[in-house]
């Protein structure tokens, strides 16, 4: 009996599932009115009270396998809810799980990049520092340099100016030595000629004597004038050089400052990419500005006084010529 009713309970749960909440309302509707039956025949009491109580059972199943069905429906309802409830809180914590820990990556990469802020903003201040340091070491260098230059610059100017005098005044004793050297060939041969037969006197040899050692001073000093000529050109090529090496130093300065100013205003617009200025090329920069001392010119002495090998060696040269001319003589 209980195998029946629920079979036909689970039927009528189908029936009511395929059917539109219309329809169902319709048979709730269709069933709640009273159905008059007109009988030919008059019923007796009982019978009457017999077919009340019929109908008073019907009624009762009839709202009994309502509530029965009702119920089957609020309980389907009912796990259908608590299915979509437990989804959706599953749903919800595994959610609520990736959010959390979203937060925490999030949370570490706010306090690693507040920390790599922080570091590159005292690297930041230390490079400024530095650039403000280099920069003042800079100028000073620039301005011990340039009183540096314009002197160097100068004393090639006089050196010029004295060779230049000094050419011309070798010249001039040049041609003053070829008019000393054919009058003295001159008498010599006049006096050899008058000599051919006859030896010569004291006096004469006195002269000659004098005249040798003229020509041997003569030669002394124009020997001595050309050796000063060359040294002085030497040492105007020397000084030449060295400016051309102090200008190229002051240009390497005054370019590993541009550089260094630009990377720092590079740096600090950058934020947290720090375009720094390298220790390597700082050290470079101080080595290529002491690699020639500005003070090693005021150590120089510019002296015109010939070398002592070179001194000994023309000394040599014009005693050999001496020995020559008394041969000829």
């Amino acid at each position: 009996m209980m195998e029946e009713v629920s079979i036909r309970v689970a039927y009528d749960t189908h029936i009511i599932d395929q059917m539109t909440e219309e329809e169902i309302l319709a048979c709730l509707m269709a069933e709640s009115i009273p159905k008059h039956t007109v009988s030919s025949k008059k019923a007796t009491p009982r019978e009457n009270q017999t077919q009340k109580q019929d109908d008073h059972v019907d009624r009762y199943q009839r709202e009994n396998r309502q509530l029965q069905q009702d119920s089957l429906r609020l309980e389907q309802e009912n796990d259908v809810l608590a299915h979509r409830l437990i989804t959706s809180k599953i749903s919800l914590r595994t959610d609520l799980d990736q959010a959390e820990d979203r937060v925490n990556e999030l949370t570490k990469e706010l306090l690693k990049t507040r920390k790599r802020l922080k570091n590159a903003e005292e690297e930041k201040r230390g490079k400024e520092e530095e650039a403000a340091q280099l920069k003042e070491v800079l100028r000073a260098k620039l301005d011990k340099a340039e009183p540096e230059v314009k002197r160097s610059s100068g004393i090639i100017s006089d050196y010029k100016q004295i060779c230049s005098q000094l050419t011309s005044r070798v010249e001039r004793q040049q041609a003053a030595h070829r008019e000393d050297l054919d009058k003295l060939r001159v008498r010599m041969y006049m006096a050899l000629s008058d000599d051919v037969t006859t030896t010569g006197t004291r006096e004469q040899d006195q002269e000659k004597v004098c005249l040798s050692d003229q020509v041997t001073e003569l030669e002394k000093e124009l020997a001595q004038t050309k050796l000063q000529m060359v040294e002085a050109k030497c040492k105007i090529q020397e000084l030449e050089h060295q400016k051309g090496v102090l200008q190229r130093d002051l240009q390497t300065a005054r370019n590993s400052w541009l550089s260094k100013t630009v990377s720092s205003i590079r740096s600090a617009g950058g934020g947290l990419q720090s375009s720094s200025l390298p220790s390597g090329r700082a050290s470079a920069m101080g080595r290529s500005l002491h690699g020639l001392p500005l003070s090693a010119w005021s150590s120089r002495r510019l002296s015109w006084a010939p070398r002592k090998d070179r001194g000994e060696s023309s000394d040599r040269e014009m005693e050999g010529r001496g020995r020559d001319s008394k041969r000829t003589y």
